[in-house]
């Protein structure tokens, strides 16, 4: 091949320029085909861009199925350093005055100094102590029987044991026992805390217990019993064995911190979070407004007219059509179902102009709320009992509101199986595997053409060059016969 282009063109003047040329001007359906990849890319990218802003649609339609999007309160307090509340979704609105009087305080034996500890420099040097412990924790709260909730265990220790190994067996058996009880060194003593708040009692017997000076009758052992958390809510006085109280107002929590001095009552009040519910609703409403403008811009056909016109990656696309209208539509629609007080979004400030723009008056939205949140809730989700032919019910439920149906349609354009976009994706790599096919094919045919030019060419200056020869050697026949 390499002799066959060096000698190409020495007497016919054809070049690989004009081979090239040659395959250049029968080139064109490559082109045509190029083209045809870019636009079902360009085709592909849009789709896969609009499942992106579709299943972001999805998911703020998914917040707005959840109940604490709309019964989350907020909780203001006059005076947090007596107490923190905290509100849940099924507290009511109101005003609470809190005073604290009493913190509640866990029991705790310390125990005497301990003879054996004596001279020792380390809780981990080994001890001559043997024998065993008896431990009870005593609750305040009773059991099912009225009868004191009691706790005891009994851990054996041998000579060479240290103070540290004794307590990390108290503290083993204690957790295994779940008596709530911990142990722990100070000084060389031990002391026994009550997880357990409240005038709980903590007793320690057996043949160690006065050596370890936890016996009762031990005039250096101290034992200080728990007490009670006391405080008032609107003048009504509430008592438990914990500082943190779930069940004396339905839905809040009370963490108290401190006492109230001088009696200083903290006003506490829990309202509705609206700001939570715009929010949610306004997210909506600017990713509807995300999808919509793509959409537009991949239907777009642009000026025809103009030199150069750009249009749509999706002009003419019946699917993604179909997607505009059907999401405008449900953005527009009035439902009439009577039971409802909210027909539309239109009620809830919720404007779509005749461009597909949606706006949110947070202020209608927001009276919406104050007046009953409740019905904003259920316009966008709620269940319903499904009914059999005779109008009872089956005991099965159903989900209605404009977040079910949206949600429904959205996904029969995202399914990860059945979606419209997933069998487009799978159309349009069809085709351009289809296509690249066909380039491959063409692209070999043109290679076997330039070879074929190659070839006659080459045999063109062959035989032009032989018959130059031929003419050459005429030429000085006749001389020489003239001689």
């Amino acid at each position: 091949m390499t002799s066959s282009l060096s000698f190409m063109g020495s007497y016919s003047g054809i070049t690989m320029d004009t081979v090239e040329q040659l395959i250049q001007a029968e080139s064109g359906k490559l082109v045509q085909y190029t083209n045809q990849q870019t636009e079902l890319t360009s085709e592909k990218n849009a789709w896969k861009d609009i499942n992106t802003r579709l299943d972001s649609l999805y998911k703020k339609f998914d917040e707005l199925k959840e109940a604490a999007t709309f019964d989350t309160k907020t909780v203001t307090n006059s005076n947090s350093s007596a107490v923190t509340v905290s509100a849940g979704t099924d507290a009511l609105e109101g005003t609470y005055n809190v005073e604290v009087t009493k913190l509640a305080t866990s029991s705790q034996l310390t125990s005497g100094t301990i003879e054996a500890m004596k001279g020792v420099q380390k809780s981990t040097d080994p001890l001559t102590l043997e024998g065993s412990l008896a431990i009870s924790s005593t609750s305040s709260e009773l059991d099912e029987n009225g009868e004191p909730i009691q706790t005891t265990f009994e851990i054996t220790v041998k000579s060479g044991e240290s103070l540290k190994d004794i307590v990390t067996k108290i503290n083993e058996k204690a957790k295994e026992e779940k008596s709530g009880l911990q142990a722990s060194i100070v000084d060389n003593r031990i002391i026994l805390k009550d997880s357990n708040m409240g005038p709980n009692t903590i007793e320690v017997s057996g043949d160690l217990a006065a050596s370890l000076s936890l016996n009762s009758d031990n005039p250096d052992a101290e034992l200080y019993i728990g007490n009670g958390s006391m405080m008032k809510v609107n003048g009504i006085e509430i008592t438990r064995n914990s500082n943190t109280i779930t069940d004396a107002v339905d839905g809040l929590t009370f963490n108290l911190v401190g006492v109230s001095e001088n009696n200083k009552v903290s006003t506490v009040k829990v309202a509705e979070d609206a700001d939570k519910t715009t929010k949610a609703v306004q997210a909506f409403v600017d990713q509807y407004n995300s999808v919509m403008s793509f959409i537009g811009d991949q239907l777009d056909v642009g000026d025809p007219s103009a030199e150069g016109n750009t249009t749509g990656a999706l002009v003419g696309d019946s699917s993604v059509m179909r997607l505009q209208t059907q999401l405008r539509s449900m953005m527009t629609s009035s439902s009439k179902d009577s039971s409802q007080s909210i027909k539309g979004l239109s009620d809830l400030g919720i404007e779509v102009d005749r461009y597909g723009t949606a706006t949110l008056d947070t202020a209608k939205l927001k009276e919406q709320l104050a007046e009953n949140s409740n019905n904003v809730q259920n316009f966008f989700f709620r269940e319903e009992p499904v009914l059999d032919a005779n109008g009872a019910e089956t005991g099965e439920t159903k989900e209605v509101g404009i977040a079910s149906q949206m949600t429904t349609f959205i996904n029969e354009y995202i399914g990860e199986k059945t979606g419209i976009i997933t069998t487009k994706s799978k159309t349009i790599d069809d085709m351009i595997k289809g296509l690249d096919e066909q380039i491959t094919k063409f692209n070999e045919r043109l290679e076997k053409k330039r070879e074929r030019y190659i070839t006659q060419f080459t045999a063109l200056d062959v035989a032009m060059m032989e018959a130059e020869s031929q003419l050459s050697y005429l030429n000085s026949q006749l001389g020489t016969s003239e001689d």
